[in-house]
């Protein structure tokens, strides 16, 4: 049975979800403010993760996600927001969620939407055999490409690695064009998918 962990501080609207997933054969924890985010993502396993961004405390949802959330043990996040300003999905694109709802929502379309980023990650875990792909890549570009998967910015990635980041930047251009890839999104999947 798949596990989705639900970060929202909003008690009613957790509760209706849960009840609803729950009827919809998921198994469903929540979390109500960062600290118990923070606990659920450190120490237990999901799914997928459907999470609020503004939760009133010290960490938005984004940033719990940026700072927490491992691709390959929690799997796909579905961010579920009041939020519909640019700046706000610009800063949410950079932890490369499955899926961007906006509240008020429709319970069918959050279940499709769930169903679908777990239907496709299933697809994007499959390793592949061909290594002459990676091959092309630096140890440095490797790094930088895992990084990337786990949602960190171009500039978190510089500081970790002591380089700018506009080397960042140049490096991720390079790694999308030997990899013949243009979005975030398609770098994660093969990180996933090679298992790198």
């Amino acid at each position: 049975m798949n596990k989705i962990l639900i970060i929202e501080d909003e008690i009613i609207i957790a509760e209706s979800l849960r009840i609803f997933l729950k009827k919809n054969s998921y198994e469903v924890s929540i979390s109500s403010n960062v600290d118990k985010a923070v606990e659920s993502l450190q120490h237990e396993s999901f799914s997928g993760v459907i999470c609020d961004i503004n939760l009133q405390d010290r960490m938005n949802g984004i940033e719990i996600i940026q700072k927490f959330h491992q691709l390959d043990q929690h799997g796909p996040v579905i961010f579920l927001t009041a939020y519909s300003n640019p700046q706000v999905m610009e800063h949410a694109e950079e932890v490369s969620p499955y899926a961007y709802i906006l509240k008020p929502f429709n319970n069918q379309q959050l279940l499709i939407t769930l169903n679908l980023a777990l239907k496709n990650r299933e697809n994007y875990i499959q390793p592949t055999q061909d290594t002459s792909v990676t091959e092309k890549l630096s140890k440095r570009e490797v790094e930088i490409l895992q990084s990337l998967a786990t949602g960190k910015t171009n500039k978190v990635i510089g500081k970790e690695l002591c380089i700018s980041k506009l080397t960042v930047d140049t490096h991720v251009k390079n790694i999308k064009e030997k990899l013949q890839l243009n979005k975030k999104g398609e770098l994660i999947r093969f990180v996933l998918s090679n298992r790198l």
